[in-house]
């Protein structure tokens, strides 16, 4: 694994491309989300946070069981939920489910 990762790492054309398509995506789902009047933070990092403005829990909980699995409470930010950036078919697949999770959103 970690040759693997230095091959990865020293080919400047797989990162680059990596990092744009990871841009891209994480991009396209923040969209949809502010597009559903969602208050989304800023981020440059493969996650980003969505204000729900509801607690979080519930919805991490309802979420997993439909099979999308997010990232976990944060205690400081209650009614954020952390949504970490996967393939263009995962993102699609956590919008899906959001939606029939959260109605009024959509």
């Amino acid at each position: 694994a970690l040759v693997a990762a230095a091959a990865g790492l020293a080919d400047g054309d797989y990162v680059e491309t990596s990092r744009r398509r990871n841009e891209q995506v994480r991009e396209e789902c923040r969209a949809a989300l502010r597009a559903r009047g969602l208050r989304v933070i800023p981020s440059q990092a493969n996650f980003f946070m969505v204000d729900l403005g509801q607690p979080v829990k519930p919805v991490i909980a309802a979420l997993r069981e439909r099979g999308v699995h997010v990232g976990r409470l944060f205690p400081a930010l209650p009614t954020h939920l952390r949504v970490t950036v996967g393939t263009g078919v995962e993102m699609q697949a956590f919008l899906a489910a959001f939606a029939t999770v959260m109605p009024a959103a959509a």
